[in-house]
C-alpha cells in the first residue's frame, strides 16, 4: 500500500506537541464515503449510476457493477448475498475502501424486497444491518441501536449489524428523469439552510395516525436548533399545498401535488405498503413524495403491523435540522427498519455548514519531487462548528489522519444554572460523548437538582435539558418554584451561563454552548387519554367536569337513551359535545380529539388543553359516570400525559476541535508514486453531525524517468454510448510489468510484459454518463506511474 511519511504540526498562536492521534474513522459526508451499486442488466441504472457519480464527485473505484436480470421487486436472501452483498464486501477490502464506505447508494432497478425464510426486509435495510427475521429467539435483533444516538455514524453503527454496517438508499422512481431529479433536488440543497415549513399531520385515520404522540417533542427539540420551522396540524390530504420542507402523515391513500417539496425535503406516511414502489399496490407509494420532489422517504415492503417503531420518528426532522444528512437522519429515526426501504439521495444536507479551506506550498499540477513542505489552513464556518480532524485522501482512496484534536486533558468548563454553580475538569482520554455524560451526570446529582430544579439526559454530544416544574399550585410544606419570568406565564424560564477555558492544558479544545441564555418555554398543549368501558343500560351516565386554568369550571354531561348502544357510543357523544360547548371553546379551555372504538364496545379519546406549556397541563377533570360503566382515570387529573412536552427545555452540546487549523506537512514524493495524483484533505466538523470541509490540490510527482501516456484514438469529448472505442498507453521503459486501465467501476483492461498497449472500450458496459479514464504501469522493479485523467462523455445520442 502507497504511504506518507510526514510530520504534522498545528499552530493557533503556539505549537501543541503529541495531540494527533491516528485514526481509521471517517464521516460519512460527501462522495468519497460512497459506494454506488449499477445494475449492468439495466441501461437506465447505469445512466442514473453515473449521473450521481458525476454531482457528488464519487472517485471511479466507488462503483460496484453487478448483474441482475429479474425483476425490480424481490429477490432471495441467497440473490441479494450472491449478486449484491458479498461482491460489495469484496471489493471494499481488494481496492482498499472498507475505512471510508458509510454510504451505499442502490442505482435504481435493483429489487427493493429481500425474501429471508419467509420474513421479507427491505434491501436498504438489510444493507444497513443485516438480514432480519422476527421469529423466536431473534425477536430482540431488529432493533437498531444507532437510532436516536446523534452520534457519528461511525462510532455507533448497529450492534445487531452481522461485521458490516452502511447506510444504504435506493436511488429510483418510476422513470430515470424522475429519479435523476431525486439527485438534483438533494445535491441543490447542501447548506441552502432552507425556512419553509415541516408539517406534521395528524390524519383522520387512528390505525395510522399515532406518531402525533411524539410530534411536540421534535417540534421543541428543533425549535431550539433555531432552524427550519415544524408546524403540526389535522389534515388528511396535502394536496394543494406547495414549498413544504418535509410532510409526516400516516394514511393508506392520499395525493400529492406536483413540486410539493423543495431542495433538501423529507417525507413519509405511516402505512403498510408504502414501500411497494413497484407492482400491485392500493396504499398511495412512497414514490409519490419522491416524484413531488422530496429528496428522501421511506416505506414498508410487507404488512409491519401497528408499531412506531418501524416507522420513523418525527425525530427525522430535529437531526436533519441539526446537520445531519439525510441517511443519518433517517436511520437515526429508525428503531426497527428491516421491513423497510429508505429512498434518498443520501448526502444531501441542507442544514450543514462547511468552513474554508486551502492547500499552501504548491499550486495546481505543479510538479514535486523528493520531499517536498506543504500546508493547509482550514477555518471553521463559526465557533459552534470547531474543526477536529483532518484526514488525507490520495486519488479518491482514504490515506492517512493527518490530525485528530482531542478534548485535552485539563481543559475547564464551568456551568452556572439557575444560580447554581458546575464546574468540570476533562479527564485524560476523554470523547466528546464520554464529557457529555460527565457532565449530565454532574447535573442530575441530587444537590445539583434540588438547587436547579432542572434534570439533563444524553444524546451523544447533546445534553437536553429539562425544568422539573410541574406548575403544581402551592401547598403547605412545599416551597412554590421560582419563576424567574412571570411575563412568559408560570413557567420556570431558568438562566444559564457557560464559561470555556483551557484550564492546565496548553490549549482549550473542548467546548459547552448552550441553545440559548434562558429556556424555552414549550408550545405544546397538555393532554390526557380517557378510556369508556364496561356495560351500558338506558339511563346510563358520562360527566366531565373541567377547572379551567383561569379558574373557571365548567362541565358536560350525556345520557344513554338506547338500548343497543355501547359505551363507544356514548363516548362519542361526549366528544361531540366537548367540541361544541362554548364554555370549552375559550383560551383557558380544552376539546377532544382522537376518538377510537376500541374492543368488546370500549370507546378513548385525547382531551388537550387550549392552553399551550404547563399552564395547560394545570387544566383539572374529572371524568364520572354510571356505576355500570368503567373509566380510566377514575379520579380528577391534570392533562399531563405528555408533561416532558410541556416542560421549559434547552439544550447543550459538546465539542471538540479548534476554529482555526493549520496543518504542515513534510511529503516524500517517492513514496505515492509517479505521475498524476489528486491530494484530498478533508477536515471535520467536531461534533456528531461531523460536516465535511474538502480541499483538492492536482500535483504532479516526477522523481525518475519513468513516464506513460494514455492516447485516446477515436474518442472525442461526446461520444455515442453505442460505439466501440480505443485507446493506448505506452511506457518508456523496458521493464514494464503491467499495464492496468481504469475507469468508472475500476480496472477494465490488463496487459502484462509490454512497453505499450491497446484497449478497446465498449460503452454500453459504462452507459450513458461522463466517465474518467486513466492508466496505472508498473516496472518489474517495482516503480510506478498514474498517467493524467482523460474525461469523456457517452451519450445516448448525438
Amino acid at each position: 500500500m502507497v504511504k506518507l511519511c510526514m510530520r504534522t504540526f498545528l499552530f493557533w498562536g503556539m505549537a501543541l506537541g503529541g495531540l494527533f492521534l491516528a485514526s481509521n474513522l471517517q464521516a460519512g459526508g460527501s462522495g468519497l464515503n460512497v459506494v454506488v451499486v449499477i445494475n449492468q442488466a439495466s441501461s437506465n441504472s447505469s445512466e442514473l449510476g453515473n449521473y450521481y457519480c458525476e454531482k457528488r464527485q464519487v472517485p471511479p473505484e466507488n462503483v460496484l457493477r453487478i448483474n441482475w436480470p429479474g425483476p425490480n421487486t424481490m429477490w432471495s436472501s441467497n440473490d441479494f448475498q450472491t449478486l449484491l452483498l458479498n461482491p460489495l464486501l469484496a471489493i471494499l477490502a481488494q481496492r482498499q475502501l472498507s475505512n471510508q464506505i458509510d454510504c451505499v447508494v442502490l442505482s435504481m432497478d435493483i429489487p427493493f424486497q429481500t425474501l429471508n425464510n419467509d420474513v421479507v426486509n427491505g434491501t436498504s435495510s438489510a444493507l444497513f444491518y443485516g438480514l432480519k427475521t422476527e421469529i423466536g429467539p431473534a425477536w430482540g435483533n431488529i432493533v437498531n441501536s444507532y437510532a436516536y444516538s446523534e452520534r457519528p455514524f461511525v462510532e455507533a453503527r448497529p450492534a445487531t449489524a452481522p461485521g458490516f454496517s452502511f447506510l444504504a438508499t435506493l436511488i429510483t422512481s418510476d422513470s430515470l428523469a424522475a429519479a435523476k431529479k431525486l439527485v438534483d433536488q438533494g445535491v441543490a440543497s447542501d447548506g441552502t439552510f432552507p425556512r419553509q415549513l415541516v408539517m406534521l399531520a395528524k390524519s383522520t385515520d387512528p390505525e395510522r395516525n399515532f406518531r402525533f404522540h411524539y410530534f411536540d417533542n421534535a417540534i421543541f427539540n428543533s425549535r431550539l436548533t433555531g432552524h427550519g420551522s415544524i408546524v403540526r396540524t389535522n389534515m388528511d390530504s396535502p394536496y394543494g399545498v406547495t414549498n413544504l420542507m418535509g410532510f409526516e402523515t400516516g394514511l393508506a391513500q392520499f395525493s400529492i401535488a406536483p413540486n410539493a417539496f423543495v431542495p433538501g425535503a423529507i417525507a413519509d406516511s405511516l402505512t403498510s405498503f408504502g414501500g411497494i414502489i413497484f407492482g400491485p399496490n392500493d396504499h398511495t407509494r412512497l414514490l409519490a413524495f419522491i416524484n413531488a420532489g422530496a429528496s428522501g422517504s421511506y416505506g414498508t415492503v410487507t404488512e409491519p403491523s401497528a408499531v412506531a417503531a418501524k416507522f420513523p420518528h418525527p425525530l427525522v426532522y430535529f437531526y436533519q435540522a441539526r446537520g445531519f444528512n439525510i441517511a443519518e437522519a433517517y436511520y437515526q429515526s429508525l428503531y426497527e427498519p428491516y421491513e423497510g426501504i429508505v429512498v434518498a439521495e443520501p448526502l444531501a444536507s441542507p442544514y450543514a455548514k462547511p468552513g474554508t479551506g486551502a492547500w499552501q506550498g504548491a499550486t495546481s499540477n505543479a510538479v514535486l519531487n523528493g520531499t517536498v513542505p506543504l500546508a493547509l489552513h482550514f477555518s471553521a464556518a463559526d465557533i459552534e462548528r470547531p474543526l477536529q480532524k483532518v484526514d488525507l485522501f490520495v486519488d479518491g482512496k482514504y490515506f492517512q489522519t493527518l490530525t485528530n484534536l482531542p478534548p485535552l486533558p485539563g481543559n475547564l468548563i464551568g456551568l452556572r444554572l439557575n444560580g447554581y454553580q458546575i464546574n468540570y475538569t476533562v479527564p485524560a482520554n476523554a470523547t466528546i460523548a464520554s464529557i457529555a455524560s460527565d457532565i449530565a451526570g454532574l447535573i442530575n446529582a441530587p444537590a445539583a437538582t434540588n438547587k436547579t430544579k432542572a434534570k439533563a439526559a444524553v444524546f451523544g454530544d447533546r445534553i437536553e435539558l429539562q425544568s422539573l416544574s410541574t406548575n403544581r399550585p402551592v401547598r403547605p410544606g412545599i416551597p412554590k418554584l421560582k419563576t424567574l419570568n412571570p411575563t412568559n406565564g408560570p413557567a420556570s424560564n431558568l438562566p444559564l451561563s457557560i464559561s470555556n477555558s483551557a484550564g492546565s492544558a496548553t490549549a482549550a479544545t473542548t467546548f459547552l454552548r448552550a441553545s440559548r441564555p434562558m429556556f424555552l418555554n414549550s408550545l405544546a398543549a397538555g393532554n390526557k387519554t380517557f378510556t369508556v368501558n364496561g356495560s351500558l343500560q338506558v339511563g346510563s351516565w358520562l360527566k366531565l367536569t373541567v377547572k379551567k386554568t383561569s379558574g373557571a369550571t365548567a362541565s358536560v354531561s350525556v345520557t344513554n337513551h338506547s338500548i343497543s348502544a355501547n359505551p363507544s357510543d356514548l363516548a362519542l357523544q361526549l366528544v361531540g359535545l366537548i367540541n361544541s360547548t362554548p364554555a370549552f371553546q375559550t383560551a383557558d379551555g380544552v376539546f377532544a380529539e382522537d376518538f377510537h372504538a376500541g374492543f368488546f364496545g370500549s370507546g378513548s379519546f385525547v382531551l388537550r388543553a387550549m392552553d399551550s406549556g404547563l399552564k395547560g397541563v394545570g387544566t383539572k377533570v374529572t371524568l364520572t359516570g354510571a356505576a355500570n360503566i368503567l373509566l380510566a382515570p377514575a379520579s380528577q387529573v391534570r392533562l399531563d400525559e405528555n408533561l416532558s412536552d410541556t416542560q421549559p427545555r434547552n439544550h447543550l452540546y459538546v465539542a471538540a476541535g479548534l476554529t482555526n487549523l493549520v496543518v504542515n506537512i513534510s511529503l516524500d514524493t517517492t513514496r505515492l508514486g509517479e505521475g498524476y495524483h489528486d491530494l484530498t484533505a478533508v477536515a471535520c466538523e467536531g461534533t456528531s453531525v461531523r460536516t465535511q470541509t474538502r480541499v483538492s490540490l492536482p500535483v504532479i510527482v516526477q522523481n525518475s524517468s519513468l513516464n506513460a501516456t494514455l492516447t485516446p484514438l477515436d474518442l472525442a469529448s461526446t461520444n455515442s454510448v453505442q460505439g466501440t472505442y480505443h485507446f493506448q498507453v505506452s511506457g518508456n521503459a523496458s521493464n514494464i510489468s503491467v499495464i492496468r486501465l481504469l475507469t468508472t467501476g475500476g480496472e477494465i483492461g490488463t496487459v502484462m510484459n509490454s512497453p505499450s498497449a491497446n484497449f478497446t472500450i465498449i460503452a454500453t458496459d459504462l452507459g450513458v454518463g461522463l466517465h474518467p479514464f486513466y492508466a496505472l504501469v508498473e516496472t518489474s522493479s517495482g516503480e510506478r506511474f498514474r498517467t493524467p485523467l482523460f474525461w469523456t462523455r457517452f451519450a445516448s445520442a448525438l
